[in-house]
C-alpha cells in the first residue's frame, strides 16, 4: 500500500498539485504586487511539467486558450471585475500555470468524463469564491451565480480536458 502510495506517478502528481498551490497564490493573493515572484514560480511549473515524457506543447497551448476564453466569458458577462483589469497579468500567469499543471497532475482523468466534470463543477467555483475574498476578483452578481457559472464553466472545461487528454495519449500510456 505504501508503495503504491510513493510511486514515482503519486509523487509527480502530489508535487504538481502542491507547487500549483503556490503559483495560486503568488498569482491570486500577491497578484500585480508578487509578479517578480510569480513568474519563476510559473516558469518552474511549466519547466517541469514540459520535462515529463509525454508533454505535449499544442496540448499545453489549447488549455491556456480555453481557460483564457472562459474568464474573457465571465468578464464580458459581468459575472466578476478582476483587481488590476480586464485580463491582468497575474491572471494570465496563473492560466499558464494551471495548464501545464492540469497535463501532468490530472493526467489519470484522460477519458474519465463524468469524474473529470464533477471536479471541474466541485473545485473550480471555488477558487474564485476564495480568490474574490482575498481581493483578486469583485463578483459583480450574488455570489450563487458565481457559483452556478464557474460550476458550468469548470465542469466543461474538465471534461473538454478529459478529452484532449485521451485524444493526444500515446498507445503505450493506455
Amino acid at each position: 500500500m505504501l508503495g503504491s502510495l510513493l510511486s514515482k506517478d503519486s509523487l509527480r502528481r502530489v508535487a504538481g498539485l502542491l507547487w500549483f498551490d503556490l503559483v495560486w497564490f503568488c498569482t491570486v493573493a500577491g497578484r500585480n504586487d508578487w509578479l517578480l515572484v510569480a513568474l519563476p514560480v510559473v516558469a518552474v511549473q511549466i519547466y517541469l511539467s514540459s520535462t515529463r515524457v509525454g508533454f505535449n506543447w499544442w496540448l499545453y497551448l489549447q488549455l491556456l486558450v480555453l481557460g483564457l476564453l472562459f474568464e474573457t466569458v465571465v468578464v464580458v458577462s459581468g459575472i466578476l471585475d478582476f483587481t488590476g483589469g480586464f485580463l491582468p497579468l497575474w491572471l494570465v500567469a496563473l492560466w499558464l500555470g494551471f495548464a501545464a499543471m492540469v497535463t501532468t497532475t490530472l493526467d489519470w482523468l484522460a477519458g474519465r468524463y463524468l469524474l473529470a466534470a464533477l471536479i471541474g463543477i466541485g473545485s473550480g467555483p471555488m477558487t474564485y469564491a476564495i480568490g474574490s475574498r482575498l481581493g483578486a476578483a469583485e463578483l459583480q452578481v450574488d455570489e450563487y451565480v458565481m457559483w452556478l457559472i464557474y460550476g458550468l464553466l469548470w465542469g466543461l472545461y474538465m471534461v473538454i480536458f478529459a478529452y484532449l487528454m485521451k485524444r493526444n495519449k500515446r498507445p503505450s500510456e493506455e
